[in-house]
């Protein structure tokens, strides 16, 4: 006898669980129907996929600044260090070897640290955002299914995001200031590893 496979999340008063593009399979093929996503939902989507692509260009920058911190320019390298790798993991390194330089990267040091904290704000909420499950509350609203906290277990949460898509939208554009500001202090990284360099010369003057 065929043992009843049971849905992951329950499905209750809260709304049933969305899924791209909106349909459940099995429930097209034993139709024959197609049901077409919401508005709602199509913005729900469109806000986390901003988020999603956000916060990969912050996933690249970091792997960019940290290249220019060993003396390379070189995107294409910087993806593959940073593949597989946690960002935290990334950014831990980059602060070690600013703070290597001592005086010389004082105030890049500062500027990182500070960027490093609301950058690290922004990581938890885009982690609630992408690693959910959601739903539609009964007034349109989007409700998250936390499945990254013991609070998973009460349903879906439209307190986790009360701004619904508006706050997940100023999220992904939050984001993308980060990546700005990060990419600023790569030129400052840039900079401060030619001083680097110039002094390295000047202190050994037949230096390659």
């Amino acid at each position: 006898m065929r043992r009843q496979v049971r849905n992951i999340l329950p499905f209750t008063a809260g709304g049933r669980v969305l899924r791209f593009p909106g349909r459940s399979r099995a429930t097209e093929a034993a139709t024959g129907a197609k049901r077409h996503a919401s508005p709602e939902e199509d913005e729900l989507y469109r806000a986390l996929g901003r988020i999603a692509a956000n916060w990969s260009l912050i996933e690249i920058a970091s792997g960019v600044v940290l290249m220019g911190l060993v003396g390379s320019r070189d995107e294409v390298l910087a993806r593959a260090v940073v593949a597989g790798q946690r960002v935290e993991n990334v950014w831990e390194t980059i602060e070690a070897l600013l703070a290597a330089y001592g005086d010389d990267a004082a105030e890049e040091l500062g500027t990182f640290r500070r960027w490093r904290r609301s950058a690290n704000g922004y990581r938890r909420r885009r982690n609630e955002a992408i690693h959910s499950a959601w739903s539609l509350t009964s007034g349109g609203g989007p409700a998250a299914w936390d499945v990254m906290s013991q609070k998973a277990k009460r349903g879906a949460r439209a307190d986790l995001f009360p701004g619904g898509v508006d706050e997940l939208e100023e999220l992904a554009r939050d984001i993308a200031a980060a990546e700005d500001r990060l990419t600023e202090l790569r030129g400052r990284v840039l900079a401060l590893m030619e001083r680097q360099e110039r002094l390295r010369r000047a202190a050994v003057p037949d230096a390659p």
